[in-house]
Order: C-alpha cells, then sequence, then structure tokens
C-alpha cells in the first residue's frame, strides 16, 4: 500500500483539506482509517498527535479524531465514532489548529531551550515529554544553579525578540554532514528533517514547528527536580507561558492585597507571616499539650482501680473528639498513656482513630487489624501504637465500638 503524504509537513498552514480513503480497519462503531494524504500529524518524537474531525464528503456529519499513529511509513487515524465512507470514498480533513499551534509553541520553545543549555553549560538533552499542562526537558547534569536558569532565560527571550527563522530542511535531497547537528539523527531513516534555528541550532526532528522564533512569544521556565542522577526541567512556552504570566501575576496581586502589601514587598510580608504562624503553631502546640496533661489527670479511668478488678488489668480511657484534628490526637493519646491509661480516641472531623498504650505487650496491632477490616478503614500498628483512617463516620463508629470491646476484655 502507498504511503501517505504527510501535507501536515509539506503545507503546514493547512487544517482543512480533502483527502481519499486508502483503507478502513477496526470495528464500525470506530474505525480506523489509512488516507492518500493527511493534515493530522501522528503522535511521536515526544509530541502528541493532532485532533479534530473527518466527514464523508458523501454525507453525514463529522466524527472526532481520537488518535493519530503511524508505523511502517503508514499513518493510522482512530475515529470516535462511525463513519459512512471507505476504500476509495473522498473525506474532509479539520484539524484543531489551537492545539497544533500549542504544541508548535511547545516543541520550538523545546529545540531553543535544549540549544541555550547546551551552550551555556554542555548540558545535553536525553529526553524530552510535551504534555497538556506543562513539558519537561530532562538534561544529562546533576544540576542546574539558579542563576544559570536566570542566565538561560535571559538568552531565550533576546533570541524570542530578535525573530530568528525557523527552517526544516530534508536530508536529502541536502546533505545531512554539512549542518552542525545538536544531537544524532534516529537510525535506517531514508529521510531526515533537520529543524534549523537560524544557524543557533540544528537537529533531526519529526514535529511540527512555528515558522519564527517571534511567534514563541514567551517561554517560562517553571523549575528543575532531580531525576534519575539528571535535572529535569519544566517550562511552557507559547500561549501557555502567556496564561502562566498572568496567573501568576493574578496570584501575586491577591496575595498582596490579603497581606496589605504591594507586589513588591511581597517576599518580605509573606516570611514576615510564615515567622508569625510559626509562632502561632508552637504557642497553639504548648496549649494544646497543656491541654492534654490537665485531662488526662483529671481523667476518672486514671484513679486507683476498685479493689474488685483483676490485678493488672488494663484501664482504657475512650473519648470521641468534635473539636480536634487528627494532629492534636496523638498529643492527647501520649497524655493518657503517660498516667497509665491505654487510650481510644477519635477525630470526628478528621474520621481518624489513635489507639496508645504504655504496655509494650499490648498487642494493639494484633487485636485491632481484624476490626479494622471489618470496619473497612485503612491503618495500622505495633504492639503499642495504631492508627486508622475510615471513609466515612458510620466506618469510625464501626471500628470504635469493635476496638473498646477487644482492648476491654
Amino acid at each position: 500500500m502507498a504511503n501517505t503524504e504527510k501535507l501536515y509537513y509539506s503545507r503546514p498552514e493547512l487544517f482543512e483539506a480533502e483527502s481519499r480513503v486508502l483503507a478502513a480497519g477496526g470495528p464500525p462503531e470506530a474505525p480506523v482509517l489509512e488516507l492518500d494524504a493527511t493534515i493530522f500529524y501522528p503522535e511521536g518524537g515526544g509530541q502528541s498527535c493532532d485532533l479534530g474531525t473527518v466527514a464523508s464528503l458523501a454525507g453525514g456529519g463529522e466524527v472526532p479524531v481520537a488518535a493519530v499513529t503511524e508505523a511502517g511509513g503508514r499513518i493510522f487515524h482512530a475515529l470516535a465514532g462511525p463513519l459512512a465512507a471507505g476504500p476509495g470514498d473522498k473525506v474532509l480533513l479539520r484539524v484543531d489548529g489551537e492545539r497544533r499551534l500549542d504544541y508548535s509553541q511547545a516543541h520550538s520553545g523545546q529545540h531553543l531551550l535544549s540549544s541555550t543549555f547546551m551552550r551555556l553549560m554542555g548540558a545535553a538533552t536525553v529526553s524530552v515529554h510535551l504534555g497538556r499542562e506543562r513539558c519537561l526537558i530532562d538534561f544529562d547534569v546533576p544540576a542546574i544553579a539558579e542563576g544559570d536558569l536566570a542566565e538561560a532565560e535571559g538568552l531565550v527571550e533576546r533570541i524570542v525578540a530578535d525573530d530568528y527563522p525557523i527552517r526544516v530542511h530534508s536530508c536529502p535531497p541536502e546533505d545531512l554532514d554539512s549542518f552542525p547537528l545538536r544531537k544524532r539523527p534516529p537510525a535506517g531513516e531514508e529521510v531526515v528533517r533537520v529543524v534549523e534555528i537560524d544557524g543557533i541550532d540544528f537537529t533531526p526532528c519529526c514535529g511540527t514547528h512555528l515558522s519564527s522564533t517571534g511567534k514563541l512569544r514567551l517561554v517560562r521556565i517553571l523549575g528543575t527536580e532531580k531525576y534519575k542522577g539528571m535535572t529535569r526541567l519544566y517550562f511552557v512556552a507559547g500561549s501557555r507561558a502567556a496564561a502562566d504570566y498572568r496567573s501568576v501575576s493574578r496570584i501575586a496581586r491577591e496575595a498582596a492585597r490579603a497581606l496589605g502589601t504591594s507586589v513588591a514587598e511581597l517576599p518580605d510580608a509573606a516570611a514576615r507571616e510564615a515567622e508569625r504562624r510559626k509562632g502561632l503553631e508552637l504557642a497553639v502546640g504548648a496549649l494544646e499539650r497543656e491541654r492534654a496533661a490537665a485531662e488526662a489527670a483529671a481523667a476518672p479511668e486514671a484513679r486507683a482501680p476498685d479493689s474488685g478488678a483483676p490485678r493488672g488489668a488494663p484501664r482504657l480511657a475512650v473519648r470521641r473528639y468534635e473539636d480536634r484534628s487528627a494532629d492534636s490526637l496523638i498529643l492527647s493519646a501520649k497524655a493518657f498513656a503517660a498516667v497509665g491509661l491505654d487510650v481510644l480516641l477519635a477525630s470526628l472531623p478528621d474520621l481518624t482513630v489513635q489507639v496508645l498504650s504504655p504496655r509494650p505487650q499490648a498487642r494493639l496491632g494484633e487485636k485491632l487489624k481484624p476490626c479494622l477490616a471489618l470496619a473497612g478503614g485503612k491503618g495500622g500498628g505495633g504492639p503499642a501504637s495504631f492508627r486508622a483512617v475510615f471513609p466515612d463516620a458510620a466506618s469510625l463508629s464501626a471500628f470504635m465500638a469493635e476496638a473498646e470491646r477487644e482492648l476491654s476484655s
């Protein structure tokens, strides 16, 4: 079967075109078409495929394209619904132009960042993923300093502003060896596409790109993280970068307004607020410890046991709190244990239970795991400590009842 003509390369400005069906496979409710020509870019090179619609020129509505893939030179268009067209029939193709532009901006932005970090610090690109929310590049260096990130972003900004042309070379007919390639081309390709950013970068690439760097508008580095001994860099470009800039600016204005300061003074104001909050948290923690100690000391379960109670029998305190968080439970539990009590505490708002015993031989995990399984909660523990979280109040109540019976026996 003849290969599909790749109009997304030869006529990248086309977002609507007619084509003829070469073959149709798959189930009737979701057919897979091969066409004599296509404007749909197939998934590859770290870039997702184009989406859009296909319609039969013989009649019928447009059917969404679910996926486009390439294998062995053949391009397969998987549709999301039935189409009244078979081999020999003509169809009308429409590509989602905004999605194409978005990925072209991301891909050209990635080439520009990769070449900039290579020139700036010799960091080679290992892998790339152009995601829907943000894009990433893995560089073969263990870390990238903040100063290098700022310098790279500044260099990219100047190249975008100077609007360098972006060209695509096909080798052959052009000579692949005549280009100073940033990376080696894939093996076994009859024709290698080289994407050039006007003397700055030459890279073998099968993806879609802009016609000049000015159409990128903006490239924003979002941050980095360590990944398998390398550095993973996150970025956005084009319309996504502009939207991110607007979002960050709006958030900064709202934060400044909430703190009663200006955007310029926001870092200092946020630092002061963080220190104030830290002080309040320490004070609240001290008060919670005092409250827990007072409550434990006054607990009736802490009094001397009846003379008729078995010698060494555990004394159990059970409490259900409507006004305490899961984090504060451990403070209360430790206070009860300090006066010699086994304790079964529940935070009703956080649907959390904390169990603690001053006795290493209490076997809490062994006793309470069956209760937890019956109630449908998640958690666990060891001989003297157990903690569990529940999906709803009924499950928590069921566990508390079973746990109280088990620990009181």
